[in-house]
C-alpha cells in the first residue's frame, strides 16, 4: 500500500466542502453521517477529521507509522500494516464496520481485488465500500503516450507508487469479479490541456487538431478520479441485478423495433409516392 495518498496530502492545504469536483467531497457525501468507518490509506487523518467532523468513528489503516501518528487524532485506533503482505482478519480480527474506505488506495495494491473479497467479511449488514481511482485513459495521458511518454510523477493518475490502472470498464470488471455491484458512481474533472501537474505534460502543438476533436468527444477524456459505492451482491442481489438489466435491454430493444418500425413505415410511404408520382407524371 502507498506511503502516502496523494490526493488528500496534495490538498490538505485546501478547503474542499463548497469544491463539487472534489474527490473528498463527492466520498463524503456517498458515506453520509454518523457511520462506523474502516479507513485505509488514512494518511495523516486529514479525510478522517473530516469524516469525524460528520459524526463517523474512524479506524484506519496506513502503512506509514509517522503519518499514523497524526491520524490517531481523529482516529479511534490506527492499525500499521502493509495490505499487501498482511491479511485483513489478522489486522481486523471480528470487527465491522458500516464502511470500507479506499481513497485513492486500491491502485496501490498488488491485488486490490482480493482485498475487497476479503473486506466484505468486515462490513455489517447494509454496509458498503467507497472508492476514488484515478482514470489512465484521461486524455493527457492518451496524448502523452502517442509522443511516447510514460512518465511517473510525483503526484496524480501516473503518481510514482501506483502499480494497477484503471479505466471504467476495469473499474466496473474489478468490483463485480469481487463480487459488489455498484451503485454511485461520479467523476472528479480535469480538462485535457489544464496544465496541472496531476497529469503528465506533452507537447499540444504536436498534436492534430482533429485527433484532439476526437478525443474530446469521449465522455471520459477528462475525468481524473472516479468515485464509486459498491454494496456485496448476494445471489439474490445478482439475480435482480440481472433481471433489471435484462428489463432495460429488453425496453432497448422494442424501443429500436419501434423506430426501424416506424422508419420503414415512412420509407415504404415515401417509396409509394414516387412511384405514384412517376407513374402520373408520364
Amino acid at each position: 500500500m502507498a506511503t502516502q495518498n496523494w490526493q488528500k496530502d496534495y490538498q490538505c492545504d485546501i478547503e474542499p466542502s463548497s469544491d463539487p469536483n472534489n474527490s473528498l467531497v463527492k466520498q463524503l457525501n456517498l458515506i453520509g453521517n454518523n457511520r462506523s468507518v474502516l479507513e485505509f490509506g488514512c494518511a495523516t487523518g486529514y479525510f478522517s477529521r473530516m469524516l469525524s467532523e460528520k459524526g463517523c468513528s474512524i479506524v484506519g489503516v496506513e502503512i506509514n507509522s509517522d503519518a499514523a501518528k497524526h491520524a490517531e487524532k481523529y482516529c479511534s485506533k490506527v492499525i500499521i500494516a502493509d495490505l499487501d503482505f498482511t491479511p485483513l482478519n489478522e489486522i481486523l480480527s471480528e470487527q465491522t464496520f458500516d464502511v470500507a474506505i479506499f481513497g485513492d488506495v486500491l491502485e496501490h495494491l498488488r491485488n486490490p481485488w482480493q482485498i475487497l473479497k476479503h473486506v466484505k467479511n468486515h462490513l455489517n449488514p447494509g454496509g458498503f465500500v467507497v472508492a476514488s481511482i484515478p482514470n489512465i485513459a484521461h486524455g493527457a495521458v492518451r496524448l502523452s503516450l502517442l509522443q511516447g511518454q510514460f512518465n511517473y510523477q510525483k503526484y496524480g493518475v501516473l503518481d510514482n507508487t501506483h502499480i494497477r490502472f484503471f479505466t471504467k470498464t476495469t473499474i466496473d470488471e474489478m468490483f463485480e469479479k469481487s463480487g459488489y455491484f455498484i451503485d454511485a458512481l461520479e467523476r472528479t474533472k480535469i480538462p485535457i490541456f489544464s496544465g496541472l501537474d496531476l497529469l503528465p505534460p506533452f507537447d499540444q502543438g504536436t498534436v492534430s487538431p482533429d485527433l484532439i476533436k476526437q478525443l474530446e468527444l469521449d465522455e471520459e477524456s477528462d475525468t481524473l478520479q472516479f468515485v464509486v459505492r459498491a454494496y456485496p451482491e448476494s445471489e439474490k442481489d445478482r439475480y435482480v441485478s440481472l433481471l433489471n438489466r435484462y428489463n432495460e435491454l429488453e425496453d432497448k430493444c422494442n424501443e429500436l423495433i419501434k423506430i426501424i418500425s416506424n422508419n420503414d413505415e415512412k420509407n415504404l410511404e415515401q417509396s409509394r409516392w414516387w412511384h405514384l408520382k412517376k407513374l402520373f407524371s408520364r
